[in-house]
């Protein structure tokens, strides 16, 4: 079976009623991480680097792991998410040793076909050993697979994916503060969403409010606000968001 790594990268939370949306956080570097994830189903929004390698014989993902390490390491992702697909060809002797590596699908864009080379030379330059004598052949064929998630005969994946965040429920209660004195003010709050939507009262924050009186209406409030979980790669996930409050203008 494939082992799939995880590594997401985060977004902003969602805009609610009465509420102003919290500015964006920068797109962060993403890396695999040790994880398996096994509700997962690619979508669109999903990208992947892959290890395929034809010769079903070969089965050790534990010779290629590392090598895809180096190749994510020196191939970071942010947003927003690649749409070019290249394949990188390269094959390991029982020695250790290695083909330069050499793109058998181009891209068709120039700096896209060098990064990705580039990070294929590097990984297979830092992290080669002898290949298992379990194998039977001096020669194992492999392919690093730029593009959208491809699984035949992919020993190891790296996906990269878009962090869905938690949206509120539009019948969410407001804080009780009147209305006629909001103009003006803000409450800034950063609270944690489980994976059932639900708002974990003891994460609660004020990160910064103009009225003492406001800040404590929301604090009172926000354990009975309700969102559709976020998720990662279709996986519900517990998620810390910062919302920001405020009057309207």
């Amino acid at each position: 079976r494939a082992r799939l790594t995880l590594a997401s990268v985060t977004v902003a939370a969602a805009l609610a009623a009465d509420c102003r949306p919290p500015k964006p956080s920068p797109a962060l570097p993403s890396f695999p991480a040790e994880a398996a994830v096994d509700c997962f189903v690619p979508t669109t929004d999903d990208y992947s680097v892959t290890i395929v390698v034809p010769d079903t014989a070969f089965s050790d993902s534990a010779y290629l792991r590392p090598i895809l390490a180096e190749i994510a390491r020196n191939w970071p992702v942010t947003l927003p998410l690649p749409r070019l697909s290249l394949d990188v060809a390269v094959d390991f002797y029982r020695d250790g040793t290695s083909t330069e590596p050499r793109i058998t699908r181009s891209s068709h864009v120039r700096e896209f076909n060098t990064r990705a080379l580039n990070a294929v030379r590097a990984a297979v330059t830092d992290t080669l050993w002898p290949i298992s004598s379990v194998y039977p052949h001096d020669t194992l064929r492999t392919l690093v697979r730029f593009g959208p998630p491809d699984a035949n005969r992919a020993l190891v994946q790296t996906w990269y994916s878009v962090a869905r965040p938690p949206k509120p429920r539009r019948d969410n209660p407001q804080p009780d503060y009147p209305a006629d004195r909001r103009a003006g003010q803000q409450v800034i709050a950063a609270f944690t969403v489980d994976t059932l939507g639900v708002v974990d009262s003891a994460s609660i924050i004020i990160l910064s409010s103009t009225d003492e009186d406001y800040a404590a209406a929301v604090l009172a409030v926000l354990p009975r606000w309700r969102f559709s979980p976020s998720t990662v790669r279709g996986c519900k996930v517990a998620r810390t968001i910062r919302w920001e409050f405020s009057g309207k203008e």
